[in-house]
């Protein structure tokens, strides 16, 4: 005999976690940015992102262009914990998990085993910082790290403006 019970009409609104209210503040990012991302070998290039939301909510797609070069990063909220799933230039594919979220600053390190990936052989972006300055909606400030068989590749940085 199975018992189940119906309330009609009712609707729970479900309580804010961290990983919800954080992944709230990422998706003030929606529109378009631009800014000069520097590397720490010297190297720089041009470097624009452009977020929007998908999915009924659930994801924030970031496609990025450094130097002509197209990614595209995903983020979206899974059993409360904010991931990032980045499909590379390097041509492969980083998940991150958030490790802290703080006054608008969210570091993110790869789960190399999740992603498939390992450091002996090839290299990968290993890890993120996204701060997104609530203090000032119209800038944002973006690193990330390129780690591979010999260590840390480069960290590369970025100061960007929102365009209007």
């Amino acid at each position: 005999m199975a018992i189940s019970i119906c309330f009609a009409g009712a609707t729970v609104d479900p309580q804010p976690t961290p990983s919800a209210d954080g992944f709230s503040m990422l998706k003030s990012l929606e529109g378009k940015w631009f800014g000069t991302l520097k590397r720490d070998n010297g190297s720089e290039d041009p470097f624009n992102l452009s977020y929007s939301i998908s999915s009924n909510g659930s994801a924030i797609l970031e496609e990025s262009n450094t130097g002509g070069i197209e990614m595209l990063t995903i983020f979206n909220l899974h059993n409360d914990a904010i991931l990032l799933t980045h499909y590379c230039g390097l041509r492969n594919r980083p998940v991150s998990v958030l490790d802290s979220s703080e006054d608008g600053v969210f570091k993110f390190t790869t789960d190399a085993e999740l992603s498939g990936l390992s450091l002996d052989n090839e290299m990968f972006v290993t890890s993120w910082v996204i701060d997104v300055m609530p203090e000032d909606p119209s800038k944002m400030y973006y690193q990330f790290t390129v780690s591979g068989p010999d260590g840390v590749a480069f960290i590369a940085k970025c100061d960007l403006t929102r365009a209007n």
